[in-house]
């Protein structure tokens, strides 16, 4: 294993990340010390109806530039390949989230980022939910697994010449969409079926029938954990079988609960219920033992870490780099 830095989510200390306050944050995370930063597009109003507002990514780029991080930028969690959102009329809109995707990897090129972090399209139940759509049969469920491999077949060589990874991240089990299951009658635990982009093979096939040199993942080890308990599957052998595979990793604190109908991290985080983000080191995953899994990961580290915990930050970074070099050392000491 050979982290080349530690980066922290740009949005970690006030929940969002804005121009006005980008160069104080940045100045805080640097005394933390972090060696890389994630940068959330969507949260710069740089991006306006799939076109970069180019003026606006120069003011970005002479903010941050000054300040000595690596940067990867995270796309937008509802860019979708395989389920696109639908016009008035009904119609995919599949060339408008290929636009988005395209003025992301505009953006990494504009800042100097190599990696830009996707989410995995097969989510199926977001318009279900709403009611705006139906339940999709399989037939339904495999063209939208072909369309996102279609697309980044398209898209990929775009990464390429801009020297972007696309790095497909895996994605977490949520209340809402066990709650449209029962809606519909169908059982709890058929959610795998409609939530695909959860489990490590299921990316792995759409990695693979991509075929490209720029396409990887991004291991969330705290969005696997939850799907682990929940899907029922083992957590460390998904994390050996996606090691392969894995181009950039985030990571976190959860305890494996999904939880329920409570929102809000007050009152959710004395349960432990969901994603929560906590620092590493909190929550029940085995961190050490998840890192173990990734000898020949060489990368970034990225702290995905909510704001209500940014004054852990300087001891979140430290715990990381304490458990990475025990893991290192442990590797070399059995060759």
């Amino acid at each position: 294993m050979h982290i080349t830095g530690i980066g922290i989510n740009a949005d970690g200390r006030r929940g969002n990340f804005c121009l006005a306050h980008a160069s104080e944050d940045l100045s805080y995370f640097q005394r933390c010390g972090f060696d890389a930063v994630e940068v959330p597009v969507h949260h710069l109003d740089v991006l306006v109806g799939g076109r970069l507002r180019r003026q606006d990514v120069d003011r970005v780029r002479a903010t941050i530039e000054p300040f000595d991080f690596a940067y990867t930028v995270h796309a937008p969690e509802r860019l979708n390949l395989a389920h696109p959102q639908k016009g008035s009329r009904g119609q995919v809109e599949i060339r408008l989230e290929q636009d988005v995707f395209v003025a992301c990897l505009d953006f990494c090129a504009a800042i100097g980022a190599q990696v830009m972090v996707y989410h995995s399209g097969l989510i199926a139940l977001h318009s279900v939910a709403f009611g705006l759509e139906d339940i999709p049969d399989e037939e339904e469920l495999e063209q939208a697994r072909e369309r996102e491999v279609s697309a980044l077949k398209v898209l990929l060589p775009l990464a390429m010449e801009r020297g972007v990874v696309v790095a497909m991240e895996n994605r977490d089990p949520h209340p809402w969409e066990i709650a449209t299951l029962v809606r519909a009658g169908i059982p709890p635990d058929q959610l795998l079926r409609y939530h695909a982009g959860m489990v490590i093979p299921n990316l792995i096939r759409q990695i693979e029938d991509v075929n490209h040199p720029s396409l990887g993942l991004t291991l969330d080890y705290g969005h696997l954990f939850l799907a682990a308990h929940h899907c029922g599957f083992d957590y460390l052998s998904a994390v050996h079988q996606a090691a392969p595979y894995v181009r950039h990793l985030h990571a976190s604190g959860n305890c494996g609960r999904l939880g329920g109908v409570f929102d809000g991290l007050r009152t959710r985080i004395p349960y432990g219920d969901g994603d929560l983000h906590m620092p590493p080191g909190w929550g029940t995953i085995p961190q050490e033992e998840t890192l173990t899994q990734l000898p020949d990961y060489e990368g970034i580290c990225v702290l995905e870490i909510r704001s209500r915990f940014w004054q852990h930050f300087p001891d979140a970074q430290q715990t990381m780099r304490r458990m990475l070099q025990r893991v290192v050392a442990r590797q070399q000491r059995t060759g």
